[in-house]
């Protein structure tokens, strides 16, 4: 009976202490005791990060996008497309046009290559046109007709080719829509939008979508059709476009367009030849070589790759002209000295 009462009386003290403590902690708690200071930290660190991260998805849930080309640059190498359609409220075939843009870029060593087919956009004929840029090489197709150039100083041969930021303009709050999106093998978050989101051109009525690439920041894909005033020509009617980034850091080759790289390569050129350009049967080029310099190198050079001269030549202290046969075909070659810089233009028929 007395260890029976003794383990009772035991059992009674420990509970009794365990009540106390929890009544210590309600007490404490209820009177207003101050946390400890790490205890604040933790607390305003914790809800700092919790305003942080709200901050972050509230700014991703719509986006204002300037340009769809932003970021394509720092990529090691991409495809990109773009095909644009259009037809005139005024109705009629010539009121109708498609144009289709494709480009290939490589960062380093730099190379790029578009092609533009269509019958809009000042666009003609079924050849469309082609340029390519290798290093400082500039090569332009036109048809059946090759141009190819050297570039120096930045300076191109002067063609001028639309880029997809000259027809799609930027958007404000494009509204964000969830999941999230997998397009040509990235991963993105995803866009839509409506013609209040569009300032740069007046359309009664829009569509559309945008794919941002999670990694980069870049447009993977955009796509709207529309109602109003096209911006490519001004011209009200229906307007579809879908512009989309693909094959991102594949292994691409660009090389020069079938034609354009023996264009002018039959003839001998001075080995500080500059602003070398070829078109068709004709190759022309700048020289800092004396004139006589010159004329003696292709009194010389011609002879020794099978040309024959035909005596029928014309040299004075400013100028030459030389001419030549080989095979049945003619060349001639012109030389003019202009400020101690000899144009050099050779032509065969």
């Amino acid at each position: 009976m007395t260890r029976r009462l003794g383990m009772f009386l035991i059992l009674t003290l420990l509970l009794g202490l365990a009540l106390g403590c929890g009544v210590c902690g309600l007490v404490g708690r209820e009177t207003g005791e101050t946390p400890s200071p790490v205890v604040e930290e933790i607390e305003e660190a914790e809800a700092t990060e919790e305003v942080e991260a709200i901050e972050e998805i509230e700014a991703e849930e719509d986006i204002s996008l300037s340009s769809v080309t932003d970021g394509l640059q720092s990529l090691d190498s991409y495809r990109s497309r773009l095909r644009m359609a259009f037809e005139s409220a005024a109705g009629g075939e010539a009121g109708e046009w498609t144009v289709e843009m494709d480009i290939e870029y490589v960062r380093d060593p730099f190379a790029q290559r578009i092609v533009v087919q269509g019958g809009g956009m000042g666009m003609t004929g079924e050849g469309g046109l082609e340029s390519v840029q290798i290093g400082d090489q500039q090569y332009a197709v036109f048809g059946d007709q090759c141009v190819s150039s050297s570039i120096n100083g930045g300076e191109t041969m002067g063609v001028e080719i639309f880029e997809p930021d000259d027809i799609i303009g930027g958007l404000e709050h494009a509204r964000r829509v969830r999941p999230d999106e997998t397009v040509n093998g990235i991963l993105c978050r995803h866009y839509v939008f409506d013609e209040t989101a569009i300032a740069w051109t007046a359309l009664t009525h829009a569509e559309g979508e945008v794919w941002i690439a999670m990694d980069g920041d870049y447009v993977v894909k955009y796509t709207m059709e529309a109602e109003g005033l096209n911006p490519a020509s001004q011209e009200e009617g229906h307007v579809e476009w879908e512009y989309e980034v693909r094959d991102v850091n594949a292994s691409i080759v660009i090389e020069p367009p079938a034609g354009c790289e023996a264009a002018g390569s039959e003839f001998p050129t001075m080995p500080d030849a500059t602003n070398v350009s070829t078109f068709g049967n004709m190759l022309s080029y700048e020289s800092s070589s004396p004139l006589d310099d010159v004329l003696a190198f292709y009194q010389q050079q011609m002879p020794a790759e099978g040309w024959s001269d035909t005596g029928h030549s014309f040299i004075s202290e400013s100028s030459a002209m030389l001419r030549f046969t080989k095979d049945g075909r003619a060349a001639t070659v012109t030389l003019t000295d202009a400020s101690g810089t000899v144009s050099v233009i050779i032509m065969s028929e």
